[in-house]
């Protein structure tokens, strides 16, 4: 747990990029009704909400994604080049639109039904990717979310360990999660909530006993993947090996959890590129997510430099291994 596995300097981010429509009630939602709330239009998407964290902290982030000929697509563009993310390799489709996320809030923040259309995704194929992949080897760390197709994530897997890349994986969601079970033991670093490190971990995410430190313990110990376990507001589990440890989610006010699992991931990546150890980095990680949570979204969060170690009060310098 002690051991950094960083520094890096340069990150490449094999993901997800969408516009995210957002509603919030004002008030008790009354299903079959017409709520009072408001709606934001934002640009989102799990890998374009983590390359944007580490560029706002000051990494060097390229993003690899796929994007329609439209505004949607336009908008993703000049929200990426605006944190300073390397676009050059996000392509566009002639056919199909961009990817957008359709999600209802209560007026506690907490999702009540999202609707994903991300047909595009389908067209990130690793003979898309072949000459990209290539150009990304002088990267010091990969990211890959589990939006993307299986035959693709397993292609940037593979290539990743020819380049002795460490891989670092998102896994979104329970139904796109089992996309990353045959990778597991090429990963260096997982993030999941407590569901989706269930169906990794081959358990039914609603048998009795499937607790984050159960899960992160047995995707962690028999392999050299580092694995953080969510739990909505419980305390999350980080594992590497067989040490397993709990960490307590900062307090704060929550305007919506869109996008907070994403910044955890991102301010932990963050940290280990910082050269910090595992633990401390999960600690940041933490920051990162409470600075989402009180903000409404990644889009508007205030990432800086030095905003994580300002959250919790850590020092900025970089750790030693």
């Amino acid at each position: 747990m002690d051991q950094p596995i960083g520094p890096f300097d340069t990150i490449t981010v094999f993901g997800g990029a969408s516009v995210d429509r957002i509603a919030r009630s004002d008030d008790g939602l009354v299903m079959g009704a017409s709520n009072p709330g408001t709606v934001k239009r934002l640009p989102g998407g799990v890998g374009l909400n983590v390359a944007t964290i580490l560029a706002r902290l000051g990494l060097t982030a390229r993003l690899v994604g796929r994007i329609g000929t439209d505004a949607d697509g336009d908008a993703i563009m000049m929200s990426a080049k605006a944190a300073g993310i390397d676009v050059s390799a996000v392509s566009k489709s002639p056919a199909l639109p961009t990817a957008g996320y359709h999600a209802t809030f209560d007026e506690a923040g907490n999702l009540v039904v999202g609707i994903a259309d991300m047909a595009i995704y389908d067209e990130i194929t690793p003979a898309t990717l072949a000459d990209v992949v290539a150009e990304q080897r002088h990267s010091d760390l990969w990211v890959i979310d589990a939006n993307l197709p299986a035959e693709t994530l397993a292609f940037i897997a593979e290539e990743a360990t020819a380049a002795k890349r460490p891989l670092a994986a998102l896994s979104v969601s329970p139904a796109k999660a089992v996309r990353l079970a045959p990778l597991l033991d090429q990963l260096s670093l997982l993030f999941a909530n407590r569901r989706e490190a269930a169906v990794l971990a081959s358990h039914d995410p609603d048998e009795a006993g499937t607790t984050p430190a159960r899960l992160a313990g047995e995707l962690a110990r028999p392999r050299l993947t580092r694995v953080v376990v969510t739990n909505g507001i419980d305390p999350l589990v980080a594992a590497s090996g067989s040490d397993t440890r709990s960490y307590v989610v900062l307090r704060t006010t929550v305007k919506t959890v869109n996008g907070a699992g994403d910044s955890l991931a991102a301010g932990t990546i963050a940290g280990l590129a910082e050269g910090r150890t595992f633990g401390d980095a999960v600690r940041l990680g933490l920051a990162a997510a409470a600075i989402t949570l009180e903000s409404g979204g990644v889009a508007l969060a205030k990432f800086t430099p030095t905003s994580l170690t300002e959250r919790i009060g850590a020092s900025p310098k970089r750790a030693t291994a």
